[in-house]
């Protein structure tokens, strides 16, 4: 019985236990259900918003047909009317470049009628400066004769002669003042044109000096160092002794004002290499306030100015003043090294551990071997055999391409002999006792600006044989001719100003330096004329050839110029 009731009990037990887990499935079953339920809820819901969207889409695909058909309609119209319209828009194209082909070739002239103006007043303005020069000759020898007239007659006349020495201290008296006088007109000129030089370095339609460089810029902030430091001691020594001679004075402001000038062109000239319209403007505020400070020399050493001072407070205004000038400089310098391009290439006088003297030289020669490498490429460019697929016309703007091309790099290769004469000569004056290598470092900015100008004409030569090249392969066309020219000229100009830096007046191998330079620029500008006149006549043919084109090449052809028409404005 026992074991029976046991069994019984087990039974009763396991019962339970599967009545637990029947209850349990029974709940877990209801939860799939409800789940089930949900996900065909969702599913209902799902299958609706396709439903919507399939309704949807039909009726947007319903009106994009219909604004297709529209679409289509208008264009057929549009295109019905195109014909008409296009030869409009050609006529008034065409129209509106003859117009301004006519105001371009007016403004040239008018450019070329203000350069003679301007060539005429700088040629009144250095006679004038030339007579004031000899005015100031005639004076001085006026006094020196009166001075020893008066001295002989009162050794004449003895001692005793009181009224004679004061008629004779009546008449320095008179002579030193017209003397004064005559300074103070000069400073007060050289203080004007520095007023003018800031005018322009502030006047928003002057460029300056477009073709500066860097390194000219460098060399003639070093020539406005040496002037300021010149003009001090001058004016030192005259203050000590205002009754001297007073030509030191005169050539050092002059020469100060004329650095002045030209500095404040090449800076404002130079400040295109700048990032940023900050830099820039911090270039022309140093520019301007070098300027300022090197008109206080003009307006302080005056004698109206310096009557006010004590004699003991006159010579530290001068010092301060030149203090403060070099100071100006400083930062002039340090603005112009900042825009200095790394280049590996670049010469540099400074960090080289060779002999200078050497280094200028050889480069020097290697400019003019690049320049007759470029003349023998150019021969034997007109000496190849011509292309018999070539016609009459082609082979007539090749042999003008070359014959002006050849001519240019002939004048190119007299400049750079002339350049280095002058180099030579501005060396043997200035080094004195001293070594050329100690010339070449003690103006190590003048030398690097020289070397760089005359490799910028090599290259700029260079470039003008491989465009002339191009332009007889077809690569390249007469518009790239013209830059190559225009840059050629460029640089003869940068290496023209690069050796007036140093050179002295009335220099003949500056002089012929200068006939030089102008010989190459009359051969660019005979190249630029002789290629736009080959252009107009291009021009003039293409026009004949819309005269004669077909309906379809008309329309082809207008096709096109709209396709470049878009393209133009998009990279605008």
């Amino acid at each position: 019985l026992l074991g029976k009731f046991k069994q019984a009990n087990l039974k009763a037990n396991s019962a339970a236990e599967v009545m637990s887990k029947m209850d349990k499935l029974q709940g877990d079953m209801r939860n799939k259900n409800m789940e089930l339920a949900d996900m065909m809820r969702e599913r209902d819901r799902a299958m609706a918003d396709l439903q919507r969207l399939e309704n949807s889409r039909a009726d947007d695909l319903e009106r994009l047909r219909r604004d297709l058909e529209d679409s289509e309609g208008r264009a057929r119209e549009l295109s019905r009317n195109r014909g008409s319209e296009a030869q409009d828009m050609l006529r008034k194209f065409n129209g509106e470049k003859d117009a301004l082909q006519r105001q371009l070739d007016d403004r040239a002239a008018e450019a070329e009628r203000l350069r003679q103006e301007l060539d005429r007043l700088r040629a009144e303005h250095e006679l004038q400066h030339q007579t004031k020069d000899d005015e100031m000759a005639v004076l001085q020898a006026g006094m020196d004769h009166s001075i020893v007239a008066m001295a002989n007659l009162k050794k004449q006349m003895g001692g005793g002669q009181s009224d004679l020495q004061r008629r004779l201290d009546s008449v320095l008296a008179e002579h030193a003042l017209k003397l004064r006088r005559i300074l103070d007109s000069i400073l007060r000129s050289c203080a004007d044109k520095t007023d003018e030089a800031v005018f322009n370095l502030n006047d928003p339609g002057n460029p300056g000096n477009m073709t500066a460089t860097v390194e000219h810029v460098l060399a003639t902030v070093e020539q406005a160092h040496d002037l300021g430091k010149m003009l001090s001691s001058s004016f030192a020594r005259y203050l000590t002794n205002p009754d001297g001679d007073q030509t030191e004075v005169i050539a050092a402001a002059v020469g100060l004002s004329n650095g002045l000038e030209h500095l404040l062109a090449n800076m404002k000239g130079v400040s295109r290499l700048a990032n940023g319209e900050d830099v820039v403007e911090r270039i022309v505020k140093a520019s301007r306030q070098a300027a300022l400070v090197g008109r206080q020399f003009f307006t302080k050493g005056q004698s109206g100015a310096m009557e006010q001072l004590k004699p003991s407070e006159r010579h530290s205004i001068i010092l301060d003043t030149n203090h403060e000038l070099q100071l100006s400089l400083g930062t002039l310098t340090t603005l112009a090294e900042s825009l200095i391009r790394r280049d590996v290439t670049k010469v540099s006088v400074t960090n080289t551990s060779e002999d200078i003297s050497d280094l200028v030289e050889r480069e020097m020669l290697s400019a003019a071997r690049a320049i007759d490498e470029a003349v023998m490429r150019l021969q034997s460019l007109a000496n190849q055999p011509r292309d018999s697929s070539l016609t009459d016309r082609q082979v007539q703007v090749h042999d003008a391409i070359l014959d002006s091309s050849m001519a240019m790099t002939n004048a190119i290769a007299q400049l750079i002999r002339a350049a280095t004469a002058s180099q030579q000569e501005i060396v043997a004056q200035g080094r004195g006792s001293s070594s050329k290598e100690a010339f070449y470092k003690k103006n190590n900015r003048w030398t690097e600006g020289l070397i760089s100008a005359a490799k910028t004409v090599a290259m700029a030569t260079n470039t003008l044989v491989e465009t002339a090249d191009g332009v007889i392969k077809g690569t390249r066309t007469l518009e790239h001719l013209v830059v190559a020219a225009r840059e050629v000229s460029a640089a003869t100009v940068q290496l023209v100003a690069a050796a007036r830096v140093k050179s002295h007046l009335n220099s003949r191998t500056q002089e012929r330096l200068e006939l030089a330079a102008k010989a190459v620029t009359e051969a660019s500008a005979h190249l630029v004329r002789a290629t736009q006149r080959l252009t107009e006549k291009e021009e003039s043919r293409s026009a004949e050839d819309y005269d004669n084109m077909s309906n379809l090449e008309f329309k082809s052809n207008e096709m096109e110029q709209q396709v470049q028409i878009l393209k133009l404005e998009k990279e605008l």
